[in-house]
C-alpha cells in the first residue's frame, strides 16, 4: 500500500503544478507514508524543512534517516537555525524564523500531541510558503483545500482505533463520579490496568481523588497524582504489572514515555479545553504500544460537537480499516 502512496507523492513532487498536497492519516502513524519521498529529495541534493512537535531526541524521521546513513541534520536549534543542513527540524515557533530556501517542507501534525489548531497551522504554512518549492501537510484532517489528498488510514502500531464510550450525566462533576465510571474503575483495578484519569483543572483533580478514595478503599493504594510523583515515577510504576495504577492529572499530554497502553478516562470531556483534536489523540494513545487497545471513556454533562466529531472520526478510521481488510499489513 505504501508503495502506491509513494508513487502518488513522487508524481506530485516531480510533475504536478500544484505546490501543496495533503496526506491524511491517523494520529501516531509514524513517518512511513512520506519517508521515501524525503529520501528521494535528499539523494537528489535537495533540502527538507520538517516541522514537528516531537522531542528533539526522539524525532522519528531523523531516526529513520540515520538508519539509512544520513547525518546532515539541524535539530530544533534554539537560536540560529543551521540552514545549511540537508534536513532542518524545527518546532512551530522556530519555523517562524526560517529564512532559507527548501525543496520540500513537511508540517507533521500527526506524531506529537496537537498543541496548535488548524488555523494556526495554515497561518504558519503561509509564512514559510514562499521559502519552499513544495509543501506537504501531514495531518488527520485536510489542511489544504482544493488540492490532492492522499489517504493513509492504517495505524502503524495497532489495528482498530478505540471508539470512545461517552457517558452523559447530570451530576456535578466537581463533586462526584457516576456509578458507571466507578464500575469501570473497579474492573480496571481488578485487571491490574494502567489508567490515565484526566480532569479539567487541579481543583477538580483533588476533589475527585478524595471522592474516589473515600467511596472505595481499593482505590486509595493505587491512585497517584502525576503532579506529585512526576512523569519519571509514572513511567517506573507503569512497568510494575503486579498491581493496578490510576494516574490522575489535569495536564494535557499524551504520556508517550509511559510504556503501556492506557485506559483513559476524560472527566469533564465537554470542557472548552478539549477540542476534537486532543480527544482524537487520546483515542489513538490508548492503543499506541500494541493491538490490545485500552478503553477511552468521555464523561460529560453535555455531548459537545467536539465529542461527536471525535466519535465520527474514530468510526470513519475503523470503517476504512474494515473495508481495506484488517489482515492487511500496515506497511
Amino acid at each position: 500500500m505504501l508503495k502506491e502512496k509513494f508513487e502518488q507523492l513522487e508524481t506530485w513532487y516531480d510533475h504536478s503544478v500544484e505546490k501543496t498536497i495533503n496526506i491524511k492519516t491517523v494520529p501516531y502513524r509514524g513517518v512511513a507514508p512520506f519517508l521515501e519521498l524525503v529520501d528521494k529529495v535528499l539523494r537528489a541534493g535537495g533540502k527538507v524543512l520538517y516541522i514537528t512537535g516531537e522531542d528533539k531526541e526522539k524525532v522519528l524521521l531523523v531516526e529513520e534517516l540515520r538508519a539509512r546513513g544520513w547525518d546532515s541534520f539541524s535539530l530544533h536549534q534554539e537560536f540560529e537555525i543551521q540552514e545549511d543542513a540537508a534536513l532542518v527540524v524545527v518546532d512551530y515557533h522556530q519555523a517562524t524564523r526560517v529564512r532559507g530556501a527548501y525543496d520540500l517542507a513537511i508540517y507533521d501534525d500527526v506524531n506529537s500531541f496537537p498543541i496548535h489548531k488548524k488555523p494556526e497551522m495554515q497561518t504558519l504554512i503561509g509564512l514559510i510558503y514562499g521559502h519552499c518549492k513544495k509543501v506537504l501537510a501531514y495531518s488527520f484532517e485536510t489542511v489544504f483545500m482544493g488540492v490532492e489528498v492522499v489517504e493513509v488510514p492504517l495505524a502503524e502500531r495497532s489495528g482498530f482505533v478505540s471508539e470512545p464510550r461517552v457517558i452523559e450525566t447530570r451530576l456535578n462533576l466537581e463533586e462526584f463520579v457516576p456509578t458507571s465510571v466507578y464500575e469501570y474503575l473497579l474492573w480496571f483495578v481488578y485487571e491490574k490496568k494502567k489508567v490515565l484519569f484526566l480532569t479539567e483543572n487541579k481543583k477538580v483533580k483533588r476533589k475527585v481523588a478524595r471522592f474516589l478514595s473515600k467511596i472505595d478503599e481499593t482505590f486509595s493504594a493505587c491512585i497517584y497524582d502525576v503532579d506529585e510523583i512526576g512523569t519519571r515515577k509514572m513511567v517506573e510504576l507503569s512497568q510494575d504489572e503486579s498491581k493496578p495504577h490510576i494516574f490522575i492529572t489535569d495536564d494535557l499530554d499524551d504520556y508517550l514515555d509511559v510504556p503501556a497502553n492506557l485506559e483513559i478516562i476524560i472527566h469533564g470531556a465537554d470542557a472548552p479545553r478539549y477540542s476534537y483534536r486532543e480527544l482524537l489523540f487520546f483515542c489513538l494513545r490508548s492503543g499506541y504500544y500494541d493491538e490490545l487497545n485500552g478503553e477511552v471513556i468521555m464523561l460529560c454533562q453535555t455531548i459537545t460537537r467536539d465529542i461527536e466529531r471525535t466519535r465520527e472520526m474514530t468510526r470513519y478510521f475503523n470503517k476504512v480499516l474494515w473495508e481495506q481488510g484488517f489482515e492487511q499489513s500496515p506497511t
